[in-house]
């Protein structure tokens, strides 16, 4: 399974579309999930011009005006998905992989850059993690937080110390483990 989770900061310009398209060729993910599309509607032929041809379903969350939207693509040769939730700041699918017959539940997150509201959030997911403890669970996307002051300086001064505590008792708290990245 490949997963690619990339906050575009706005899909509604040709050469971003084209920028996901080539992502989609060169990376050929299983599962795509994208944040912040700041679309109100995705539709088939969105969809389509971001994966091409090839059979494939998607999910989405509109944008609140210009702010947030989630779209979560899949390969359908790939990946049966049974149930597509859509809650305020998340996008969640539930289904199976088709090769190995294995069950999973995929959160794209695009997390608010309100302390409170974040706070909110990792609260609402970390009841869901309760309820899913056992089974296999990726939560993905901007999470507007960082696991350390070292990761990136405050824009405004302050508070980035209590976000960077309360992301990772989230993350400790529910039993997560940060991977790896590559790219930006």
């Amino acid at each position: 399974m490949k997963l690619v989770s990339w906050n575009v900061r706005g899909l509604g310009g040709l050469e971003k579309k084209r920028e996901v398209r080539k992502l989609v060729t060169e990376k050929r993910p299983t599962i795509l999930c994208i944040q912040e599309t700041k679309l109100m509607v995705c539709d088939g032929f969105l969809s389509s011009s971001l994966w091409g041809d090839s059979s494939h379903d998607y999910s989405y969350r509109p944008s609140v005006g210009a702010s947030g939207g989630l779209l979560t693509m899949w390969d359908m040769l790939e990946v049966e998905v049974w149930t597509s939730v859509s809650r305020e700041h998340m996008l969640q699918i539930h289904g199976r992989f088709v090769r190995t017959n294995e069950v999973f539940y995929l959160f794209n997150i695009y997390a608010p850059c309100d302390l409170r509201a974040k706070e909110e959030l990792w609260t609402a997911l970390s009841v869901r993690m309760q309820y899913l403890r056992g089974k296999k669970v990726c939560i993905c996307g901007d999470f507007n937080a960082v696991r350390s002051l070292e990761e990136r300086r405050p824009v405004r001064g302050g508070g980035l110390a209590i976000d960077s505590n309360q992301f990772n008792l989230f993350i400790e708290d529910n039993g997560l483990v940060d991977l790896p990245l590559c790219g930006r």
